[in-house]
């Protein structure tokens, strides 16, 4: 069976560790897999902005009008070997908890219709986490080298 690649026509795929913005306007959602590095108190905080230079921003909080999603899904195992489970979020303003164990793959779900109006740039910081950005359900399908810069 052939297949296609996936990278441009399904998903585009940002580290964001640095807490810089990139866009959310040429897809439906963005999942942030984050792999805790520590068994402290991890975390990932959102921050919206309506351009990239980020001139208006707004943490991502119910308060701002986005939706935090209620829950998570969390692997101990990162190699493939275990089950992934669904943990319930618990939220500090725009900063999500994630359980402190080193080496768990956590993955959070947040699609576009969950960030309040005019905003289209997101920024995600992790705490005792790296953070990997996956934006999927593109809404223009083009080959790798033709994406849109995400940082731009």
């Amino acid at each position: 069976m052939a297949g296609m690649e996936a990278l441009g026509r399904v998903f585009d795929v940002v580290y964001t560790a640095s807490g810089n913005y990139f866009s959310l306007k040429n897809c439906s959602g963005v999942t942030l897999i984050c792999k805790t590095s520590s068994t402290t108190t991890t975390s990932v905080a959102l921050v919206a902005a309506t351009s990239f230079a980020a001139s208006t921003t707004a943490n991502w909080t119910t308060a701002n009008g986005f939706g935090q999603p209620s829950h998570y899904y969390q692997n101990a195992q990162n190699n493939g070997t275990g089950a992934w489970t669904k943990q319930t979020a618990t939220w500090t303003s725009n900063s999500l908890a994630i359980a402190g164990t080193s080496g768990y793959l956590s993955v959070v779900e947040l699609f576009v219709s969950q960030l309040a109006d005019t905003y289209d740039y997101l920024a995600v910081t992790g705490t005792n986490c790296t953070v990997t950005a996956l934006l999927h359900d593109l809404t223009v399908q083009r080959t790798p080298a033709n994406l849109a810069i995400l940082g731009a």
